[in-house]
């Protein structure tokens, strides 16, 4: 009979570390993600009442035997898993099947996962929050209606086993939509002029900024130019500032792996989910990274400060700024913050050969983009001059570090470029004048990364989901990829035909968008569970009995 305090989590991998950090003082156990959900061959959803139909996973009974073993001779136990409202789900259902066993149950949320932050959150455990549950239950229903009550008519239309999903089908969309453009794009050929100048012994260049559409009239005015003076009108010289970008984000954490390494959102999310529970370096499980499903670019005081004493250990003190960086405000994120490194002392190299290569890769954008986040700015001089042929504007532009600054840590693109210092109405003799051939290009189709940004500016989905989002694309058959870019296969691009044939409403941007706005208000405690769900159904059921007939 167990008599320790019961601590669930929902992850083996968090439950080790945790053992570690505990010294056994509690019985630390994992009921390895959800244990109950919708049933899997019915739609399971009362369309009277709206309520889910939840029954125990396949497979999971045998966890929750055990669990429920442990509970009974239990003081009390508090169920740890992760704080987000997935994570939120999870504890409701398992405080469900346990209260008649054991009516002491507590919530405890591990933002990262160190000794002392352990120990915080066991000394002060919490209620379950209700309004998450609501929020991630109204998700779950919403995305099940979508589902079994859509798909069918695709089976109809085109072959059995296809889906329709209310974020999946707005990122199919997407992807679709760009893929036409450029399928519709027709290229228009044009000439621009680059002209290089000598001052000081030193070569500097200006590009025309009008383009010209008529070869004929271009080569005219190449003869003409060769031969001309070229007046400065306007000389800009200042010195210029660019603070760090803040520390990552889920969305911005999918996006660099994906644009540096290849990635696929669902790659980087397990790697992250590993840092962030714990990977074992010389014999410890240690956490290395905060709570990876954040949308918040927040950082906490103690991160602050640890950062910032490792800064100053790493550098000089003016890449160190007198205070520390606060970044953006949260929505209802409160606790939430950035993704940084729970011991930014431990630098990149030190783990080299202690964790897998792609593990390291993960970890070390996260430490560097927390430590630039905290950094002096990038100072640089910019020089800009107008330079004029009759009405034929040139420009010259310049940028010269100055003081590298955070850039030191993370990598900054700025297009170095020499221009002398130049005095308004000086006159200049060209040593080189030449016509450059060009054309208009249509917008480049996705990558995931892309993707990602464009769904999170659109305000569809939310950063942990994309991950699924986008392997369930895969998974259906309806986008490959080549390389890093993704193209729509012609089963995508029928299924997305025949969905917005019958229910462009229901996969417009907009109302995509404006759901998830609903879900937070649910969560926020706004709105509830029955107003949304019930309004979306009273819209959904004659647009199915149009599309039926």
């Amino acid at each position: 009979m167990n008599k320790k305090p019961l601590l669930i989590v929902e992850s083996p991998t968090k439950a080790r570390t945790l053992k570690g950090y505990l010294k056994g003082e509690f019985e630390v156990v994992a009921s390895k993600g959800h244990i109950k959900d919708l049933p899997k061959k019915d739609l399971g959803v009362d369309l009277n009442t709206f309520s889910p139909k939840y029954q125990i996973i396949k497979g999971k009974m045998g966890v929750l035997k055990w669990i429920k073993k442990l509970a009974k001779g239990s003081p009390y136990i508090l169920i740890g898993s992760d704080p987000d409202r997935e994570g939120e789900a999870i504890a409701y259902h398992l405080a469900e099947e346990l209260k008649d066993i054991n009516g002491s149950i507590r919530r405890v949320l591990f933002y990262e996962i160190t000794p002392e932050a352990v120990m915080e959150a066991v000394n002060n455990p919490t209620d379950i929050d209700m309004n998450k549950v609501e929020a991630q239950k109204a998700r779950r229903v919403l995305d099940r209606l979508v589902g079994y009550l859509i798909s069918p008519l695709l089976w109809k239309k085109l072959k059995w086993g296809l889906s329709a999903g209310r974020v999946q089908t707005a990122a199919l969309r997407l992807i679709v939509e760009r893929e036409r453009e450029i399928e519709n794009f027709v290229p228009q050929t044009f000439w621009y002029f680059v002209v290089e100048f000598e001052k000081g012994g030193k070569r500097f260049k200006a590009v025309s900024e009008r383009k010209f559409y008529d070869k004929k009239e271009a080569e005219e005015i190449l003869e003409k130019l060769k031969g001309s003076e070229y007046v400065v009108e306007k000389f800009i010289r200042e010195m210029k500032r660019q603070n760090p970008p803040p520390p990552l984000k889920t969305s911005t954490l999918q996006q660099i792996a994906n644009s540096k390494f290849g990635f696929s959102t669902s790659k980087t999310m397990q790697l992250a989910q590993r840092l962030y529970e714990g990977i074992e370096i010389d014999g410890r499980n240690v956490g290395l990274i905060t709570y990876h499903r954040t949308d918040s670019t927040r950082l906490s005081n103690k991160g602050i400060n640890l950062i910032r004493k490792v800064l100053s250990s790493l550098f000089s003190k003016e890449y160190l700024p007198p205070r520390g960086r606060t970044y953006g405000r949260d929505k209802g994120q409160g606790a939430h913050e950035a993704i940084r490194p729970t011991y930014p002392n431990i630098k990149p190299p030190d783990l080299k050969g202690k964790i897998e290569p792609d593990l390291l890769k993960i970890y070390e954008i996260i430490w560097r983009r927390a430590l630039a986040s905290q950094m002096s700015p990038v100072e640089y001089e910019h020089r800009k001059a107008l330079i004029f042929v009759d009405d034929i504007k040139f420009i010259a532009e310049g940028k010269e570090i100055k003081f590298d600054g955070w850039s030191r840590v993370w990598e900054y693109n700025i297009q170095e470029g020499f221009v002398p210092i130049l005095e308004e109405g000086e006159v200049l003799k060209p040593v080189n004048v030449r016509m450059v051939k060009d054309k208009t290009k249509p917008k480049p189709r996705y990558t995931e990364s892309s993707l990602v940004e464009t769904l999170e500016k659109l305000g569809i989905g939310r950063p942990s989901t994309y991950a699924t989002i986008i392997k369930t694309l895969f998974i259906r058959k309806y986008v490959f990829k080549k390389g890093k870019t993704l193209f729509p296969t012609e089963l995508g691009k029928k299924v997305l035909d025949e969905l917005l044939k019958y229910f462009p409403d229901l996969f417009d941007y907009k109302f995509t968008a404006n759901m998830e706005e609903k879900l937070d208000k649910i969560e926020e405690g706004r709105d509830t569970y029955i107003n949304i769900i019930s309004a979306f159904y009273r819209e959904l059921l004659p647009k199915l009995k149009e599309a039926e007939g």
